[in-house]
């Protein structure tokens, strides 16, 4: 078989050709590739665009929103501020006023004479919300006295029984307060050490007065009454043997509290005794008016049988009238002398009612 061989320039002008079909191949290929992305990159950025709008506004409106809420912050802080300093003044002016009040009050209590009214004041308000009734339960300001020797306790409570209880109202209150007012702890303790002596001393009085020998059937115990419950709390601070100092000598010191538990004990003491009082009452009360429907059940008796004799002699006469004057009364009308016929009177059949009660048969029996 005999092979044919071309020449070198037909080669290479094949070789040439087809170089440049590869080319154009070559560029028609990505010159369709590059229109289709450019189509593609269209697309995307149409796609795009409201979402990018949307953004546009969401950052705007977040960006509105900052600057009122910086505003409102603004705001707000001020007016904290305002409200706070305005809070802070009022409250200061408050202190002040508190502080001229008390002021004030100490310089009052620390007249003797005040100190009295006071603590009587703050007796009565107790006997009072305890439920005695003045002049009834308790007595005021009354003189005690035996031939030798008299008193005059703020009150006297009245026990049921004919017994008694003598209150007297102490105000130690000179070393107290200037005890509020120590700057340091040693005159502190000082006037703490003075106001513990002071209540001291009002147990020790009270003890020489002997009001149980001056106020008939009193108790065995007189009350002291303290009006604050800090007086006896820092008494008691000091000397904490202060209430058996007061126990051995038949003082008991007593604050509202203590004193209001007493008071109102011996309230529902006086309730029970009344309530005792009424159920003798009721029962007297209940014994004449069991005498008294006796009587009327007699009286009642008494009625009927009047009612059942007259309605008998009502039928008797009644008897008589049909059978010996109607008879007669009846011929005139035979002889053409009446004008109408005589009707015969009606017979009563109806008897009074005979008392059924057991005891009201029991009573008129």
């Amino acid at each position: 078989m005999t092979t044919t061989s071309l020449p070198l320039e037909s080669v290479l002008i094949l070789l040439a050709i087809g170089a440049v079909v590869g080319a154009a191949a070559c560029a028609a290929f990505f010159l369709a590739t590059r229109s289709r992305q450019t189509d593609d990159l269209q697309a995307t950025e149409s796609a795009m665009a409201p979402i990018a709008e949307s953004l546009q506004a969401l950052a705007a409106q977040v960006e509105r929103h900052e600057r009122t809420n910086v505003a409102a912050q603004t705001e707000l802080r001020s007016t904290l501020t305002t409200t706070w300093e305005s809070q802070v003044q009022v409250l200061q002016r408050s202190t002040d006023e508190v502080r001229r009040e008390a002021s004030r009050l100490a310089e009052v209590l620390s007249r003797s004479g005040a100190r009295g009214r006071w603590g009587e004041m703050q007796l009565r308000r107790l006997v009072e919300a305890s439920g005695l009734l003045d002049r009834v339960d308790f007595v005021e300001q009354a003189t005690v006295g035996s031939i030798d020797a008299t008193g005059r306790p703020d009150m006297i409570i009245r026990l049921a029984g004919d017994r008694s209880v003598v209150i007297d109202a102490k105000v130690p209150l000179a070393a107290f307060l200037e005890a509020e007012q120590a700057t340091d702890d040693a005159t502190l303790q000082v006037r703490l050490q003075q106001h513990a002596d002071a209540v001291v001393r009002h147990i020790d009085a009270l003890r020489a007065r002997d009001y149980q020998r001056l106020v008939p059937s009193t108790a065995e115990f007189v009350v002291m009454f303290l009006p604050s419950e800090a007086l006896l709390e820092t008494a008691l601070q000091v000397r904490p043997d202060l209430l058996d100092y007061a126990f051995e000598r038949n003082v008991v010191p007593a604050t509202p509290t203590t004193l209001f538990a007493l008071l109102r004990t011996v309230s529902l003491t006086w309730r029970q005794e009344r309530l005792a009082e009424h159920a003798q009452e009721i029962r007297t009360l209940g014994i004449e008016l069991h005498h008294r429907l006796a009587t009327m059940a007699a009286h009642f008796a008494r009625v009927g049988s009047s009612l059942d004799a007259a309605v008998a002699n009502y039928n008797k006469a009644v008897g008589s009238l049909e059978t010996r004057v109607l008879v007669t009364a009846r011929q005139f009308g035979d002889l053409g002398t009446g004008d109408a016929p005589l009707e015969p009177p009606t017979l009563l059949h109806t008897t009074s009612r005979p008392l059924s009660a057991p005891e009201l048969i029991a009573d008129v029996g």
